[in-house]
């Protein structure tokens, strides 16, 4: 047995050198927080000062509500338990994935393995300004948006780690975010959208890259009616991607020209396609449309069903989708966007850099052309409020300007 020196270190702990092992040892007498139930803590080093300074500072941790074993903890086993535990069953599954992808791609390659108790702003900075430089996949950088938002998840499961005692203060506050740069909004002009609608119902892009013009096929004739359709239907309400493909016959109106937004179709890369309904309760709306969209509508609802009564059985009509596979089913949207959109894009002579979401704004910017109210244009979008369209659209407040100036020269007054 080794010969061991004791040294009562006063009355905080036993601390004794172990000259087998060649090291200092303490034995810390600490209680459980909120219990009665006493435990004893092993704490060595180096020297007899050492250990008394460790173990110090180890009751002084307790004593503030630090969690025994707390100083154990990798940052990436804390922030793993707090997604799964805090995050998961409070938030929708989009939300929770891009909480987890942004801790997973940018904090857990870099300190994931790092004691979370070790950690300091300057660890923390240096990964923000790495993400700013050299982040995402092509290593030229992400947003400033992104590095804002992984900072902020940051910070809140910091917040938690404190209240269930896993560290003492929250250093992600002693950093600062980046200044918020805005993505500038890329919508098409009347005429490019009038060039995309006229490609999309003519379906000549559905070739594209095929080695030979091949016969049209019912599947094929549907998909091209299916495509235009939802393009003429986002042009003209500012529906967003999930919304549209999210639709069900009932939620049209087409006698009182309205659609009812109702639920979004939404990808999760854990649980497949899944319908939810909108965020907020402005997301909820009712949508006037026009003579056009509703004539476009009805012809799409007849091919629709001419397409069902030759697929019969194989084809699911429960779900009674307006925007449905070739069985019936939710189409997945990311395949939509690559197979179809981008590819009108191509034969519309367009950047392919622009995405469904580019038809949102669009619609958004032509109607502020035509000097309609900003709030009808709010609440068409489904925008919880109205500074959230101010925000995205104040650009295009200054031909707004220019258009109350020349309304003032018409009624000439003196």
């Amino acid at each position: 047995m080794a010969k061991r020196t004791r040294v009562r270190a006063s009355g905080e702990g036993t601390i004794y050198e172990n000259k087998k092992r060649n090291r200092w040892e303490g034995q810390f007498t600490y209680k459980l927080p909120g219990t009665e139930i006493t435990k004893r803590k092993l704490i060595t080093g180096k020297s007899q000062s050492e250990v008394f300074t460790k173990g110090r500072k180890f009751l002084t941790d307790i004593a503030n509500g630090l969690t025994p074993g707390a100083d154990k903890k990798t940052v990436w086993e804390w922030l793993e338990h707090w997604l799964q535990e805090c995050i998961k069953p409070n938030v929708r599954i989009k939300t929770f994935e891009k909480y987890e992808s942004c801790l997973e791609s940018y904090i857990k390659p870099v300190l994931g393995n790092k004691l979370i108790s070790k950690l300091t702003p300057q660890d923390l900075r240096k990964v923000f300004n790495e993400m700013l430089t050299n982040g995402g996949k092509k290593k030229t950088g992400v947003s400033t948006s992104t590095v804002r938002a992984t900072r902020r998840y940051l910070s809140m499961s910091f917040n938690q780690a404190i209240e269930d005692g896993i560290i003492t203060r929250n250093i992600v506050k002693a950093t600062k975010p980046p200044q918020l740069v805005k993505k500038e909004i890329r919508p098409l002009t009347e005429q490019q959208a009038n060039q995309l609608l006229r490609v999309a119902k003519e379906g000549e892009y559905f070739y594209l890259g095929a080695k030979q013009r091949r016969k049209p096929s019912p599947g094929s004739e549907y998909h091209k009616a299916m495509a235009y359709a939802a393009v003429m239907v986002a042009l003209n309400t500012g529906m967003r991607l999930g919304e549209i493909f999210g639709l069900k016959w009932e939620d049209i109106d087409l006698s009182n020209k309205t659609i009812n937004v109702k639920r979004s179709l939404v990808s999760s890369t854990t649980k497949g396609m899944i319908f939810e309904e909108p965020k907020t309760k402005g997301s909820k709306r009712r949508v006037a449309i026009t003579d056009n969209v509703k004539k476009a509508l009805e012809r799409y609802q007849k091919e629709q069903q001419w397409f069902v009564n030759i697929m019969g059985d194989t084809y699911d009509s429960k779900g009674n989708l307006v925007f449905a596979s070739l069985y019936g089913k939710p189409v997945d949207t990311s395949n939509f966007t690559s197979r179809y959109f981008k590819k009108m894009l191509v034969q519309a002579d367009l950047d392919r850099e622009f995405c469904f979401h580019d038809l949102r704004h669009t619609h958004a910017t032509l109607l502020l052309k035509q000097g309609v109210n900003i709030k009808v244009i709010s609440e068409r979008l489904g925008h919880s409020k109205i500074q959230m369209t101010l925000d995205t659209y104040s650009h295009l407040m200054p031909d707004m300007q220019e258009t109350a100036v020349k309304a003032l020269e018409v009624l000439n007054m003196n």
